[in-house]
């Protein structure tokens, strides 16, 4: 192994891919193997509640509403189970892995949403009616430690090898 930044040792590409394909089969093996409730009620207050305050035109209360009817989605999401006990051709264990991604795409979107005060693109915030380049001509992202999503934001790039990009208005 080689010495990554700040001293820690980096391992090796396949005991880390071995990590994670046996944490994988654990998670398949907990959700076959317990009782518990169906995901298909938590997948349908996710995307009720993304229907309603999370698609182009946002408000401020609604993505904070979002934020909470999500977490509790989550939470609820730690008593799941799968009916089905097959080993082949399970769209239930898929769709109820589909969900927790779900979860997990739908929070990432709420918090850049609320995070980013402008109007931007296919991001329309009614407080604020105007793109706002000088604080956000950057890119929203969300890392996940410990279980908790955290923004973080990135340049963007608007130079190219044969071309300057320039940011347009969009109206709607």
């Amino acid at each position: 192994p080689a010495a990554a930044d700040g001293g820690a040792v980096a391992a090796d590409a396949g005991s880390v891919l071995e990590a994670e394909v046996e944490r994988a089969r654990d998670r398949v093996e907990e959700l076959l193997s317990r009782k518990g409730r169906n995901h298909a009620e938590i997948r349908s207050r996710v995307q009720k509640t993304m229907t309603a305050n999370v698609n182009v035109f946002r408000e401020e209360p609604g993505l904070e509403e979002t934020l909470g009817d999500l977490r509790e989605a989550r939470e609820a999401y730690k008593d799941v189970a799968v009916s089905d006990p097959s080993r082949t051709f399970n769209t239930d264990l898929i769709h109820t892995m589909e969900t927790r991604n779900i979860l997990d795409i739908a929070e990432a979107l709420t918090m850049g949403a609320l995070a980013r005060r402008e109007f931007r693109g296919a991001h329309w915030r009614k407080e604020r009616q105007e793109r706002d380049d000088e604080n956000w001509l950057k890119h929203t992202l969300v890392s996940w430690n410990d279980g908790e999503p955290e923004l973080w934001y990135k340049p963007a790039i608007l130079e190219g090898e044969n071309k300057t990009y320039e940011p347009k208005v969009r109206s709607y």
